[in-house]
């Protein structure tokens, strides 16, 4: 269950982290060695398809969490700032700070209204999340760097963009059809052991194909100010596919989809090496595939697949 608690607005050595603008700090490739944050998603309380809050209205952020086993319980501390020329920074006080314990970290962000906002058309939800129960997210007051504990753990940032007129952006769709050399590849059922049902790989193999397909649908058209002078221009999103495994090799870390016309359906390939047998350290392994879907923005969406490495 999740023990999540807000936190007064005293911590006053926590501004000058937040007014420095630190980078956040990203782990490269697509090999899952370590626990790892992938991605976060931003769903509007009551209707979760939509991406974009309104003033007023609650935006509930939950972060995709991956290991190379099983996931360690987590602790986090985040804050929620209205956005300001520096894409990370509060230049004010944090709107509202968070502290919680899980092994998925979620929020619940009321949306204040048109006052605390002022011009800002965009949250900024920034902090640190640290892995093992024991291990607590930690501020330099000095230097405004997050960290934590025990060590390690990541400095995450997301961006929330506003809804202020009738355009929303919705969340595109991770989980249509997926095929793996060619055969359907559906989700295993929750709790269920890839090596038992699923499909099998021998070690050692390589050029595998990946397929993925996405939906037309996922591309939504929105008007953005092109030009010199800028005018209202209908354009259509991308999508950015970020592709990861906790074993074997993947040709390429991120899959795109940037067609500008309407297509109903488009399906991107991704070739995977099995881990060799020496790398294999049993008579099976099960190998977890994790596909992060992300819109230009600020939409996404993950799934995931798995298939048994066999000696």
């Amino acid at each position: 269950m999740t023990n999540t608690t807000r936190l007064g607005l005293a911590c006053g050595f926590l501004f000058g982290l937040f007014a420095s603008g630190c980078g956040p700090e990203f782990d490269p490739a697509s090999l899952i060695e370590t626990t790892r944050v992938v991605g976060a998603r931003v769903e509007v309380e009551g209707a979760p398809e939509r991406a974009t809050p309104r003033p007023g209205e609650t935006a509930n952020v939950r972060w995709l969490i991956t290991s190379p086993e099983v996931t360690p319980p987590l602790h986090w501390t985040l804050a929620v700032c209205a956005s300001g020329p520096s894409s990370l920074g509060c230049e004010r006080a944090p709107l509202a700070l968070f502290e919680g314990t899980d092994v998925v970290p979620r929020i619940a962000i009321l949306v204040p209204g048109l006052e605390a906002l002022s011009e800002a058309r965009s949250l900024i939800v920034y902090g640190q999340i640290c892995a093992g129960a024991d291990s607590t997210p930690t501020f330099d007051p000095q230097h405004g760097i997050p960290g934590c504990s025990k060590g390690g753990g990541t400095t995450v940032s997301t961006s929330i963009p506003l809804q202020w007129g009738d355009e929303a952006n919705h969340n595109p769709v991770a989980d249509r059809d997926f095929t793996f050399d060619g055969q359907p590849w559906p989700a295993l059922a929750s709790g269920a052991d890839p090596c038992g049902a699923g499909i099998r790989v021998a070690a050692g193999t390589a050029d595998h194909l990946v397929g993925n397909l996405t939906a037309g649908t996922d591309r939504e058209t929105y008007t953005a100010m092109l030009g010199d002078p800028p005018v209202a221009t209908a354009v259509r999103e991308s999508l950015q596919i970020s592709q990861f495994t906790t074993a074997g090799k993947l040709k390429s870390q991120f899959s795109f989809v940037e067609d500008p016309e309407v297509v109903a359906a488009t399906t991107v390939d991704v070739t995977w090496e099995a881990p060799k047998v020496a790398e294999v350290p049993a008579a099976e392994q099960a190998v977890t595939f994790t596909f992060v879907t992300r819109d230009n923005r600020g939409g996404v969406d993950w799934t995931t697949r798995a298939v048994c490495v066999t000696r």
